[in-house]
């Protein structure tokens, strides 16, 4: 139980450092609300689920014997995001507050977002190892549990994050006052492709 408690801390501790994931939920929830933050966040958080069976499965030892399959990956999901970027830069700042095309597939582009950064096997790969908590469990039941663990506490985070910005920007009229949340939104993922593109 300790370990699975100091898992759980590092864990939550990691998802709360500032990263272009979790500044994207937050300027996605003080735009558009925090109902498209959690579609957002649900999106991201599935990616994870994937990243864990890819874990799982030994994916992850094949990743590091081909990183060839890393830089396909990552270039495939680097010009989805920003095709996403230029859409968003695109949209006029008269509808800016009305929801748009991309706001009806967030759920695909947190999805996409995480997946297309095979790293996070990697770094499962390397982090699930030194939280294992039981002698007679099998690897895969473990890892699965860590993984399960890692979702849970991800998504908990994300969506309180998209609900307290939410009210928080409303309080303060964030979202009325600055219309060029598209441009913000535009420039995160244009940065997340650059970090996806230049690792």
């Amino acid at each position: 139980m300790n370990t699975l408690l100091l898992f759980i801390f590092t864990s939550l501790t990691l998802t709360l450092f500032p990263g272009p994931d979790i500044l994207f939920v937050l300027s996605t929830s003080l735009h558009k609300g925090w109902k498209s933050g959690v579609k957002l966040s649900l999106g991201l958080t599935s990616g994870i689920l994937i990243h864990t069976l890819v874990v799982v499965l030994g994916v992850g030892s094949l990743l590091t014997v081909y990183p060839e399959v890393i830089r396909v990956i990552e270039l495939l999901g680097a010009l989805y995001l920003i095709f996403l970027a230029i859409q968003s830069w695109r949209i006029k700042n008269s509808v800016s507050l009305k929801p748009n095309k991309m706001s009806q597939n967030l759920f695909f582009t947190g999805f996409i977002m995480n997946l297309s950064n095979p790293k996070v096997s990697l770094f499962f790969l390397s982090f699930f190892p030194g939280f294992l908590f039981h002698e007679s469990w099998s690897y895969t039941i473990q890892f699965l549990i860590l993984g399960m663990l890692f979702f849970t506490q991800a998504l908990f985070v994300f969506v309180s994050c998209s609900i307290l910005v939410d009210r928080f920007g409303k309080k303060l009229k964030l979202s009325k006052q600055f219309y060029l949340w598209d441009k913000v939104q535009a420039v995160i993922l244009f940065i997340i492709a650059i970090i996806l593109i230049y690792p």
